[in-house]
């Protein structure tokens, strides 16, 4: 009797303990990341992540940073998160598109007009149970804890005059690929793919007519010596990313700092779109006023003609993803 009340004691003292290491658990977490630290998708989104889950957790979760490709580029951040090098990656959509192939529908023309709307509806769709993060989180092994997206991407073009959608028939756009290209396409434009750091010299010598792009990153990339027209009110797409975590790193930490994450998760989601949204407000005054850049918004007729027109290119991303037995359909009705 007495060996039985001893090893009661000494089972309630274990879970005791447990409990206890749970309660004072600390982490430090490696954050890589493949934007520099001068992006402000760093500045509201990543920063503002860590410093509020360090506030939330009293000090107990600490991070170590590397910006800039430090850990890896853009399109290594899924393998970094899979073979352990990092905790939580930066994980862009369109950089590993074998991997998370309906992600990509944020890049469709029309899915991001608010910034807040568009990343918290993403951000729902990769949570646990949801359609996304079923599909495609899931088998990858990984969590996202906050989304961000760029702002809608906008048609800006030199020296081509536009007064209808007419007009774009047969200018040479950069896209970024994939469905911005498919919009380009449907538009009658030809779709150019290229980086970004080639764009300005190419706009510079006519090579280009035009550009898909977020409006406040005109400036950062230099771009207002080399554009004089932009139509503030069409929306063709945007660019996306998730800040996710290993599911090897979620699961061995204590409940208490997972909810932590997931608040300091929503907290980021909520800072970086309202920061997008008041700065693409205030890009369209700057690159009219101070840079010449003439807004040119679709009468209300003629831009619901070509939002109606553009919801084939919904279809055509979606059609193949479909036959492979994704579930894209969905996916597009939950985010459109």
């Amino acid at each position: 009797m007495f060996k039985k009340q001893l090893l009661m004691s000494a089972c309630v003292a274990a879970l005791a303990a447990s409990g206890a290491a749970q309660a004072t658990q600390s982490i430090t977490l490696r954050f890589a990341d493949w934007m520099p630290e001068s992006a402000f998708t760093t500045t509201y989104g990543a920063k503002a992540f860590m410093e509020k889950a360090t506030e939330l957790s009293d000090g107990k979760i600490q991070f170590q940073y590397f910006p800039a490709e430090q850990l890896g580029k853009g399109s290594e951040s899924l393998t970094l998160l899979q073979s352990g090098v990092a905790d939580i990656a930066n994980v862009a959509p369109a950089y590993v598109s074998e991997h998370l192939p309906l992600s990509g529908v944020v890049e469709l023309p029309g899915a991001v007009t608010d910034s807040c709307t568009a990343a918290h509806k993403f951000y729902e769709l990769t949570q646990p149970g949801a359609v996304l993060f079923d599909a495609e989180y899931k088998k990858n092994k990984v969590r996202p804890l906050f989304t961000a997206n760029l702002g809608p991407y906008r048609v800006l073009t030199n020296k081509q005059n536009l007064s209808s959608p007419v007009d774009f028939s047969g200018l040479k756009l950069r896209t970024a690929g994939g469905a911005m290209a498919m919009t380009a396409d449907h538009l009658g434009a030809n779709p150019i793919r290229m980086q970004g750091s080639d764009v300005l010299a190419s706009l510079s010598r006519g090579t280009l007519d035009g550009v898909f792009w977020g409006l406040i990153s005109v400036e950062d990339w230099s771009l207002e010596t080399a554009l004089d027209q932009m139509i503030p009110n069409l929306s063709v797409g945007s660019f996306n990313v998730t800040y996710s975590i290993s599911d090897r790193t979620w699961n061995k930490l204590s409940p208490e700092l997972q909810e932590i994450l997931v608040k300091a998760g929503q907290y980021a989601n909520q800072n970086h779109c309202d920061y997008v949204n008041r700065a693409e407000t205030q890009a369209i005054t700057d690159l009219e006023e101070k840079h010449g850049i003439q807004p040119l918004n679709l009468p209300a007729n003629e831009l619901e003609q070509v939002q109606d027109e553009l919801t084939e290119v919904h279809k055509k991303w979606a059609e193949p993803l479909n036959k492979r037995g994704l579930p894209a359909d969905e996916v597009v009705k939950q985010m459109l």
